[in-house]
This record gives C-alpha cells, sequence and structure tokens, in this order.
C-alpha cells in the first residue's frame, strides 16, 4: 500500500499546530510516499476566522513551497487549500487554482436567505437543499478535486431517511458525472460518536449508510483523507480506523490524487 494523505492544517486556520514542513517531515518519516498541505483558504472577507490574504500569500504559499524543496528526495509535496463554495466569487477561487495544486471542497457553511448556516451547529433538514445545492453546484465548477467529507450533513440531522438518501444521491451521482473524489474522513473517528437512527451509537461521519450508496456507482473515485490538525495526527488510530472502515464495506480507495 501507497501511503498518501492530501487533508492537513496548519496553525493559520486557528484551530491547528504546526506548518507545512512539520507535517511533511512526520510523513516522511513514517513513509508516506506523497502528501498535501490544505489549510482553510482565505476566503473574500477576512472577517472570516481564517488564515488572512495577506496570511496566504505571505506566509502560507512561500512555507509550502520551501518545503516542496526541502523535501524533494524524500517525499513529494502537493500544495492546496480547502475552502467553501460561495456562487459569485468565481475570480477568487480562480485565483487560488493559479497558485496550487488542488482545491478541496469543504462546505462548513451555507448562505440561506442572508444568513450563515454553520454546518456543525445549525444545519438542520430545513438547510439541506441549500447545502445541497452549493455541494453540488461546487463540484460542477471544476474548481474542486475532492469533496472533504461528503456526508457530514449527517452531523446534526443523524437519522438516515428518505430525505438522507435522496441528499447522498445528488452529492454522490454528481461525483461520479465530475469526478471529483469523494473523501473518507478520518477526523470523524476522533469526534465524539453520537445515535443513529437505531438508537446505535456512531461516529457522526463517515456513515455506512452513506457509503454503501457510493458502492451502487462503479465510476466514483474515493480517496481516505486524514484531515490532520496536528503532526502527531499523522497515521494515527483515526487514520487507521479510516482504512478499516473502507476495507469492511469493500470500498475501492484510490491510493494517490494526481495519476503516477
Amino acid at each position: 500500500m501507497v501511503k498518501t494523505n492530501y487533508h492537513n492544517h496548519t496553525w493559520l486556520c486557528r484551530h491547528a499546530k504546526g506548518m507545512p514542513e512539520d507535517y511533511v517531515k512526520r510523513a516522511a518519516e513514517l513513509g508516506y510516499a506523497e502528501i498535501g498541505i490544505s489549510d482553510h483558504g482565505p476566503l473574500w472577507d477576512d472577517s472570516f476566522i481564517r488564515m488572512t490574504e495577506e496570511e496566504y500569500r505571505d506566509i502560507y504559499l512561500p512555507a509550502v513551497e520551501l518545503t516542496k524543496k526541502r523535501f524533494s528526495d524524500k517525499i513529494k509535496v502537493f500544495s492546496g487549500l480547502e475552502i467553501e463554495y460561495v456562487p459569485g466569487e468565481e475570480k477568487h477561487y480562480e485565483k487560488l487554482r493559479k497558485d496550487l495544486d488542488y482545491l478541496i471542497l469543504g462546505q462548513h457553511f451555507v448562505i440561506r436567505n442572508g444568513k450563515m448556516i454553520d454546518v456543525f451547529r445549525g444545519l438542520e433538514e430545513a438547510s439541506l437543499d441549500t447545502y445541497t445545492d452549493a455541494v453540488v453546484e461546487g463540484m460542477e465548477t471544476g474548481y474542486f478535486r475532492i469533496l472533504a467529507h461528503p456526508d457530514v450533513f449527517l452531523f446534526n440531522n443523524p437519522r438516515w431517511n428518505e430525505k438522507a438518501e435522496r441528499v447522498s444521491r445528488r452529492i454522490i451521482e454528481t461525483a461520479s458525472r465530475t469526478g471529483v473524489f469523494l473523501e473518507i474522513n478520518a477526523n470523524g473517528f476522533r469526534r465524539r460518536k453520537i445515535l443513529n437512527q437505531d438508537g446505535a451509537e456512531v461516529h457522526p461521519y463517515p456513515r455506512k449508510e452513506f457509503w454503501n450508496l457510493v458502492k451502487e456507482y462503479q465510476n466514483v473515485k474515493i480517496l481516505i483523507g486524514e484531515d490532520n490538525h496536528s503532526p502527531d495526527y499523522i497515521g494515527d488510530r483515526a487514520a487507521i480506523k479510516a482504512r478499516e472502515f473502507a476495507a469492511e464495506l469493500n470500498l475501492q480507495v484510490r491510493e494517490r490524487l494526481f495519476d503516477v
């Protein structure tokens, strides 16, 4: 098995620690062949708690490029960002794509009736269509190579029902059509368990109900993302459990984001 991981954060997102070199050094020590640095990208409004545009230009990009050069003989390093999709901000994404190897669509909020809704705190069933529309439209733009935690909408809607299946199928069918990778996100295994529709304790994501549907679509690309917020998390128990989860469901996981 080739060890790779393309989802890693830095202290610039304000809720992680470490710089690109810390992650790359640790991954190289563990025998990873490829790693991607993909912190939460700067948004068009610096009032969001993310790295600012200035930090992105003056700190993040130079640090990633320096790390690429320093470790070029030990591990392949890719530059990326995880960022939400909001219609009307196309120029922002186009500018980022010119700087980077890839973008991850991480839809942590949506805008509904002029109000920002946090997926982890306020995404209720009434807002699911807004969330799904944003994810589907984002994948269709061609800006994003990976959809992070595609089943995260179940975080606040833990009951699997007809609505959850419709949302899931829209997301999966779009990924199948566009070639965007669906990510089995290891960070869900680091979170507190919740109760599903049967009263059983499960991790908020990844959810078996969602990924069993994925198996119905032969050409969907699947990738495991460790979603590390510390270099110490690389290859940890959660990362191992994500791979065990994929094996248990007999999911065909791609090892590399880019063709060799």
